[in-house]
């Protein structure tokens, strides 16, 4: 070996490397930036429906602002989207358009609850984006996700402040501070369904975040359950009213039991202490527009559920949550086979039937 040899034996050679650049039309999405790309789309053309509808009535110089900076968000969110579906020649999502909003319809819903839906939505949104952005790899993608996160935590964030200042925003229960640290030393935390049906034994007293997931919930369904009061007042299908009223139904089955749980530990439940629906019979918005909402939420609502039980360890609980997410499935279903029977429902993009391809 001469020397030269035994000088570099052992060496790594050290390759310096500069900034690397990419033509965004060579990067093909993957499955899951079109499919969060496509369900975006849908759900923020929406919500400049929604917006234009209440900002038209607003005159409320604290919320008004709010709703102002919603709908440009979301009505730039739609630009973005044109914009980044048209580098990769992908179709435009028809969603939803001017046709199906008239801001001349009269006032539907009071201010305090446009904003606190203006803020669930931003919360709903602000948790969809998340996942978005974690599967999401092409640069103008991850930048479109990461600036959505950003604007709804700063829409949700100004909105608790108004509600709070207001005295319109639904506070959670306190619990006793505990002044140890303690362990659990007895399997029975977990409970029982069959004992609890039975009244053989008792569970434990919920936890923190138990009762966070069932106030949570329980203050979603509140705000849908008015908004699908609300619609029901306004929508000109009989069949979609009638889902509406088994919406209706749901909710307050579901509220109900989510309460017993709150009220069996003497801890307050979620309430809305003022008018807000008026009655007013024309509708800000088209029939296939409130379906469709109605639709979208109920899945978003069972995914709620879902996040619930990952965070529950009481099985009467978990039971309960289960159980429920059965029940919105199947309204989840007759919701979306009347968007069928109506030529709503939009395809969410799909890969290729191979099977089909084959035979022809």
């Amino acid at each position: 070996m001469n020397n030269v040899q035994e000088a570099n034996q052992g060496q790594v050679e050290q390759v310096p490397f500069g900034t690397v650049h990419h033509n965004l039309s060579d990067i093909i999405p993957t499955s899951p930036e079109i499919g969060h790309l496509w369900s975006s789309y849908m759900a923020e053309s929406m919500s400049v429906c929604f917006l234009k509808s209440y900002d038209a009535h607003s005159k409320d110089p604290d919320i008004h602002p709010i709703l102002q900076r919603a709908l440009d968000a979301s009505s730039q969110r739609v630009k973005t989207m044109k914009d980044i579906f048209n580098s990769f020649n992908h179709p435009i999502p028809e969603g939803y358009s001017e046709n199906d909003v008239d801001s001349n319809a009269r006032k539907l819903f009071s201010e305090s609850f446009v904003l606190l839906y203006t803020r669930l939505m931003h919360k709903t949104v602000s948790i969809n984006y998340n996942n978005a952005l974690t599967v999401s790899s092409r640069s103008d993608i991850r930048n479109y996700f990461h600036e959505c996160i950003n604007t709804s935590l700063e829409i949700h964030q100004k909105a608790t402040e108004v509600l709070s200042a207001k005295g319109l925003l639904i506070k959670y229960p306190n619990i006793p501070i505990p002044d140890r640290v303690d362990f659990v030393h007895n399997k029975g935390y977990f409970g029982s369904i069959l004992s609890t049906i039975i009244g053989l034994s008792q569970n434990r007293p919920l936890n923190a975040l138990e009762i966070s997931n069932i106030f949570s919930m329980m203050e979603t369904k509140l705000l849908l359950r008015t908004l699908g009061l609300g619609y029901s007042q306004v929508v000109r299908s009989e069949k979609i009213r009638n889902y509406l009223s088994k919406a209706k139904q749901t909710a307050d089955k579901q509220l109900k039991a989510l309460g017993s749980f709150l009220a069996d530990e003497d801890l307050t439940q979620p309430t809305i202490n003022e008018m807000l629906v008026t009655d007013s019979k024309e509708s800000p918005l088209s029939d296939k527009l409130i379906l469709s909402h109605f639709t979208a939420v109920t899945a978003s609502v069972i995914t709620g559920y879902g996040l619930a039980v990952m965070n529950t360890a009481r099985m009467d609980l978990v039971s309960t949550f289960r159980n429920f997410v059965t029940e919105l499935l199947g309204l989840a279903k007759d919701g979306g086979e009347l968007m069928i029977e109506a030529g709503w429902l939009e395809r969410i993009p799909e890969t290729a039937d191979r099977e089909e391809l084959i035979k022809h």
